[in-house]
């Protein structure tokens, strides 16, 4: 797991963590800028999952968790130890990998062949910005190599489908609409089993609007 610090000052309190998900960068949520945090972006889930120790955000008042598609699956394996004051999962389950709660199979499949075939271009997690939701916007980071991508999504697939489990206490679930990736109908069945799901107006991507995590900011 990579983590990139986006702001880090000794005078913010609190901390929000983003837990993104498959092929992203810090891109996804550079643009979500609160005054009075810390914020770090976690991405490139290979190898195992790394457990991040509450000693390391001791200092923080508050931490906030928000995980993104296969990254609600990171989130349950590496968070579990931290105090989280809110944990925020969108578009995603702690089964990603699953035939009733998790996304297709043959979207992972078809993912990884699309990969092969032009080097990622056109994922969902790597195209240019689009006003609507459906794809990341640019950012200052690069665009990660189509082979790491594909390791990535093989490492995520096979631990996922070898050890799910739900550990974290989740505050609130975001169901995108229009979701191409996560199926909403599966994402509902899951969160509805734990009295959660919330449904929005969007793609897979949910952070065009920045208001789903500052609404979240309590």
């Amino acid at each position: 797991m990579e983590k990139h610090w986006l702001r880090q000052s000794a005078e913010n309190q609190d901390v929000i963590i983003f837990m993104l998900g498959w092929a992203a960068t810090p891109n996804a949520v550079y643009h979500i800028t609160p005054p009075g945090f810390d914020i770090l972006a976690c991405h490139n889930h290979t190898g195992e999952p790394e457990v991040m120790k509450a000693e390391d955000f001791a200092r923080y008042k508050r931490i906030y968790l928000f995980a993104w598609s296969f990254g609600v699956w990171v989130a349950e394996q590496s968070c579990r130890e931290l105090p989280l004051h809110r944990a925020v999962a969108l578009n995603g389950t702690p089964y990603p990998v699953d035939t009733r709660w998790g996304m297709r199979l043959k979207v992972v499949l078809r993912s990884m062949q699309s990969i092969a075939k032009n080097g990622g271009e056109n994922t969902f997690a790597t195209s240019a910005d689009a006003a609507d939701g459906r794809y990341i916007p640019t950012g200052p980071f690069p665009d990660r190599p189509a082979e790491e991508k594909v390791a990535e999504l093989i490492n995520l697939s096979e631990q996922a489908k070898e050890y799910s489990a739900a550990h974290l206490t989740w505050h609130r679930a975001y169901i995108a609409d229009k979701d191409e990736i996560f199926p909403p109908a599966r994402m509902q069945d899951y969160w509805g089993s734990v009295g959660l799901g919330t449904t929005f107006e969007s793609y897979h991507y949910p952070f065009a609007n920045p208001d789903i995590v500052l609404n979240e900011l309590l």
